[in-house]
């Protein structure tokens, strides 16, 4: 028997309820079945229409109606038809017949000079055309089924607009659109105002909001009529464009690019400090594919800011870096300072288009030890090859660099390094560095204006010890075994293998392995509360010395951990490596290598386990 999702039956529904709409609508002019290419001839039998009003993307009424085949009457193809919607067929059509009769610009806007010379140009009514189209039997000229929106990004355009500018460019939302070809019909943007004391409502900031495809408008809202925004919770506000007919093809990324028009009565103290985060929710962009149904996309934690006072200050962004060093162990020598250790990576991005100055950068600090100077001798954070020397404050474990005046570009980023020496003979214990919007102070180069400052980021746990060892990670692999007939006798075995480099001293690791341990390898299961048989051996090519493995000192040996799981009950399990203990000399483990739980290649796959 196969199961058929919820959500599978509600896509066939309307799939079918779409298609049932299309034949209905179109049953009068519909082809043979199976064809591909339609032929539409329509007739109307409405008196004589003179038009009165202009037209463009997203017109609906019997005016439009009759303007389409009015078109499809003198040769100029709508393939979908005359559906009484303005859309980008029509666009297209009126704009080969402005071409075609000198009316420039020949762009596909029905106004004053085109409603002139239509008027003129006789009676509307009882005229017949053909239009001619490719595609599926859906009639929307998409081909494919089901299409998949995904990898979607807002990416920030201007951060910030002038009082009375026009044409502003906020966002540039993309995503691919795969399996099969969508038309992008709504979007909706989200509007949240970060300062409740000063105006919030986003129609008193912006008269006209505009959607761009390939540099060309093809939706707009007023969005100085409060009518237009539904407030979705306390002063969160969401306006809808729609009529977009945005047509994607299969395995093309779609660009939509959100501009606006600025009011030019913003009351002062609202424009020197009201910032609003926008963005596109989950589900803000509707669009519908060749199956004809309606599909989604969106993030609402990817957000852009906006403001109306600070285009000359910048906007920076702190981000966590790609090249932050993994956790590790510090190896301190007992006598001399140590050298200098790469301890935490983070990025600065600067959103605006204005270059930005930072002054002073603050980091924060969380240790196992009593004071940060137990561990550290000395601090410096680089940047673009400058080094700036740090202040280290015992009583508050902050670290500070004051006065380096590194200048970010606009729309550049930058990489901070901080690096640390250890005191002789450093008191062993874990430490950890941050930052965050509250320790950059920064402003804008050419204003001195304050610069907004947003974001965190913070480094992996680091172990500082008097003897060291290094893991890199080789395979992982996991498997099921079934024997005899029943499954209550099924389990799974999870390999891990590792390698350790002993660094400073020679390195001595107990031969066990357990899910909690102060010896040997530490493991952690994952996948649910786990009850049962839990089987752990731990092996090496390196040489045991009584019950220990000895790695010598700048040697290299290969461990590998093998835990079997036979559960209680049937459940889907994996295993990570968590820890490492060993000591400089045949005895008890005394320091621990904790492995980055975030570490993929130190973690198995997760298999289901019948019992």
């Amino acid at each position: 028997m196969i199961a058929t999702s919820n959500t599978m039956i509600a896509k066939i529904f309307a799939a079918l309820a779409v298609a049932g709409l299309v034949v209905s609508s179109f049953a009068a002019f519909a082809p043979a079945a199976g064809a591909q290419t339609t032929t539409t001839t329509t007739t109307t039998t409405s008196a004589s229409v003179t038009f009165s009003r202009d037209l463009t993307i997203g017109s609906t009424g019997a005016d439009v109606t009759a303007l389409q085949n009015w078109l499809i009457s003198k040769g100029f193809a709508i393939a979908a038809g005359a559906t009484g919607y303005f859309g980008a067929q029509t666009q297209a059509a009126l704009a080969s017949y402005q071409a075609a009769n000198g009316i420039a610009p020949a762009a596909g806007y029905f106004g004053p000079i085109t409603r002139a010379k239509v008027n003129a140009g006789g009676s509307t009514s009882g005229g017949t055309g053909t239009g001619t189209g490719t595609g599926t039997s859906n009639g929307g000229g998409l081909s494919g089924g089901e299409a998949d929106l995904n990898d979607f990004d807002l990416i920030a355009e201007d951060s910030s607009g002038d009082e009375g500018e026009e044409g502003v460019e906020i966002a540039t939302a993309e995503f691919d659109v795969d399996d099969a070809d969508a038309r992008v019909e709504r979007v909706e943007l989200t509007f949240d105002a970060r300062s409740s004391s000063l105006e919030d409502r986003p129609w008193q900031y912006f008269d006209t909001i505009y959607v761009m495809v390939d540099g060309d408008e093809v939706a707009d809202v007023d969005a100085s009529d409060r009518d237009e925004w539904d407030e979705t919770t306390d002063d969160v506000y969401v306006i809808t464009i729609s009529g977009l007919d945005y047509d994607v093809d299969e395995g093309d990324m779609a660009s939509i690019t959100f501009a606006a028009d600025i009011a030019d009565s913003i009351d002062d103290a609202d424009i020197a400090g009201q910032v609003f985060d926008i963005y596109v929710d989950d589900e803000g962009i509707r669009a519908v594919d060749g199956d004809g149904i309606q599909q989604y996309t969106g993030d609402d934690t990817d957000k852009v800011d906006f403001d109306f006072g600070a285009e000359d200050n910048g906007d920076l962004q702190i981000k966590s870096s790609s090249e932050d060093p993994d956790s590790a162990i510090l190896v301190a020598d007992d006598n001399d300072e140590s050298e200098d250790y790469s301890v935490f990576v983070f990025d600065i991005e600067n959103d605006g288009d204005a270059d930005s100055l930072i002054t002073d950068i603050t980091l924060d600090t969380a240790t196992t030890v009593s004071a940060l100077t137990d561990m550290v001798r000395r601090a410096t954070l680089v940047v673009d090859g400058d080094e700036f020397d740090g202040d280290i404050d015992n009583n508050t474990g902050l670290i500070s660099f004051e006065d380096i005046d590194v200048e970010i570009a606009g729309d550049d980023e930058m990489a901070f390094e901080l690096m640390v020496s250890l005191k002789a003979n450093a008191a062993s214990g874990t430490v950890t560095f941050s930052v965050d919007e509250s320790n950059v102070d920064a402003e804008g180069v050419e204003s001195g204006d304050t610069t907004v400052v947003d974001g965190a980021a913070t480094s992996s746990a680091h172990t500082v010890a008097l003897t060291g060892i290094a893991l890199e990670p080789v395979s992982t692999s996991q498997s099921v075994t079934t024997p005899g007939d029943t499954s209550s006798s099924t389990y799974a075995t999870y390999t891990i293998k590792f390698d350790v480099t002993a660094l400073e001293d020679e390195a001595y690791i107990d031969d066990v392995a357990a899910s909690t341990t102060t010896e040997g390898a530490g493991f952690v299961i994952f996948g649910g509360t786990y009850t049962g048989t839990i089987s752990a051996v731990l092996t090496s090519t390196a040489d045991l010395d009584g019950a220990r493995f000895r790695v010598d000192q700048g040697d290299t040996e290969t461990f590998t951990l093998t835990v079997t799981l036979d559960p209680a009950a049937a459940g889907t399990f994996g295993v990570r490596l968590d820890e490492v203990n060993f000591n400089d000399t045949n005895a008890a483990a005394d320091t621990v290598f904790r492995v980055d739980s975030s570490d993929e290649d130190y973690r198995t796959d997760a298999v289901y386990i019948a019992n």
